[in-house]
């Protein structure tokens, strides 16, 4: 049994099927294949019901690859204890964001972060709260950039920023008039929102009375840009975090503030407590701070109300 034939397991488990599997270890199927079959034979068992139209994993090989797993983790651990120690910030880092947040910071850090560790290669994801916890919990990635507070005691959280909710609000809709908003002055009608499993939605619906029909039309976007946009060229009205409209916040009549206090999110730098890239950590929350403004850096404002 070699680390090889693990690595070989892992990517099986993950694309269920050979050609995939093989492509993403840059090996050729027959190549992937006989060592799975190499190392089936070496544990007398079988792994993957290969009877089935898509690879499905036996009951047994459930359990295999679950320490398959937790092998190549502790393996890689120990390259990144020896590698603090030398002081080198080298292999792999791989980061997760959320939807909402991914197009106004990842520009911030990203080439930033690369230039000043060339030997680093940097992954970037898109994915959802949900998802984001559970792929750090599984060591499947290094570290998230998400909303908390989260309350998992196998994480741990950073706190960067204190994001406002802004509203930005068509010229045709009442509160277009409002100077100032206060939670009180929302209700549901006009209001556009993500669609489900944005954490996003969920955060406006607490600022915000739930939709009540008003449109004789219904659309829920992934993207807060598009809502923008709906917004901007049609009517009504939808809640924004501040970064996506920093360049317009306090000159475009669209977008107004919440009275104090005013809504927040607070946004953190995420990571499993068994992480030891710290100064890594410490790089990446320096970049990203230099490039915000001080305003919205956590724990520098008063009067703010953090929502989850």
């Amino acid at each position: 049994m070699n680390l090889q034939q693990l690595e070989y397991l892992i990517a099986l488990d993950m694309h269920r099927q050979f050609v995939g599997a093989a492509s993403s270890c840059h090996v050729t199927q027959p190549a992937l294949s006989m060592q799975l079959q190499k190392l089936e034979d070496e544990l007398g068992v079988l792994l993957f019901d290969r009877k089935k139209k898509r690879l499905e994993p036996t009951a047994v090989g459930v359990k295999v690859i679950r320490q398959a797993r937790h092998v190549l983790r502790e393996v890689q651990l120990l390259r990144e204890v020896v590698e603090v120690e030398k002081g080198e910030l080298v292999g792999e880092v791989r980061l997760g964001i959320i939807p909402t947040l991914a197009p106004y910071l990842v520009p911030l850090f990203l080439v930033a972060l690369a230039e000043q560790h060339p030997q680093l290669r940097v992954r970037v994801e898109e994915l959802q709260s949900e998802e984001l916890v559970r792929q750090l919990k599984a060591h499947q990635l290094d570290i998230g950039l998400l909303i908390t507070p989260l309350d998992d005691q196998q994480l741990r959280e950073l706190p960067l920023l204190e994001e406002p909710f802004l509203g930005y609000v068509s010229a045709s809709h009442p509160l277009y008039a409002h100077a100032t908003l206060r939670p009180t002055d929302l209700s549901g009608a006009g209001l556009w929102l993500l669609q489900q499993g944005h954490c996003f939605r969920n955060q406006v619906l607490t600022v915000c009375a739930p939709p009540d029909g008003a449109h004789p039309y219904s659309y829920e976007s992934g993207s807060i840009e598009t809502l923008k946009e709906l917004v901007r060229r049609n009517n009504g009205y939808t809640l924004v975090p501040e970064l996506s409209v920093l360049e317009e916040a306090d000159t475009n009549p669209m977008v107004k503030r919440f009275e104090a206090p005013e809504p927040v999110r607070e946004v953190s730098l995420v990571v499993h407590h068994g992480f030891v890239r710290t100064q890594l950590l410490a790089n990446l929350q320096q970049l990203i701070l230099e490039q915000v403004p001080e305003r919205l850096h956590a724990g520098r404002a008063t009067q703010k109300i953090k929502w989850q």
